[in-house]
C-alpha cells in the first residue's frame, strides 16, 4: 500500500490556534503497514516490516502479537522494523505513529502468517 492510499485509513487531526492572529492550523497524522500486506506468508529467517506514514510524525513503533512497543527507524521516506528469532504461526502486528504534538494514531491491525520455522509451543511461544 502506498502512502496515497493510506490518506482514507486511520487519521488523527489536532485543530490549534496559533500565536498570530488566531490563526488555525491543522496537523495530520496517518500511518499503516505497507509489508507484510494481509494475510501474507512469510518464510525467510529474517524480515523487514515497511511502515508508510504520512504528516511527519516524530517517530513510528510497531508492536507484534500485543507484546512491547519497539521503534522503527525512518529512512528512504519510510519506517522499518527489522524482526527475526519468531516462530512459525499466525501474527498480528500494528503500529503507531507520534505527532510532533505528543498525540498517537494506531493503524488498523495487520494478520500474516510465517511458515517454514520452529512451531510455536508453550516454551517458545
Amino acid at each position: 500500500m502506498e502512502i496515497s492510499e493510506m490518506i482514507g485509513l486511520k487519521r488523527k487531526k489536532k485543530t490549534a490556534a496559533t500565536e498570530n492572529a488566531g490563526a488555525v492550523k491543522t496537523c495530520e497524522v496517518c500511518v499503516a503497514v505497507d509489508y507484510p500486506q494481509q494475510g501474507e506468508k512469510i518464510t525467510t529467517p529474517c524480515y523487514t516490516f515497511r511502515v508508510g506514514a504520512t504528516g511527519d510524525p516524530e517517530r513510528v513503533e510497531i508492536s507484534i502479537e500485543q507484546g512491547p512497543w519497539q521503534s522503527c527507524r525512518h529512512s528512504a521516506g519510510y519506517w522499518w522494523y527489522d524482526w527475526s528469532g519468531y516462530t512459525s504461526g499466525r501474527y498480528q502486528a500494528v503500529v503507531k505513529a507520534w505527532a510532533r504534538d505528543g498525540r498517537a494514531v494506531t493503524c488498523e491491525p495487520r494478520d500474516f502468517q510465517v511458515a517454514g520455522g520452529k512451531r510455536k509451543t508453550a516454551k517458545n511461544a
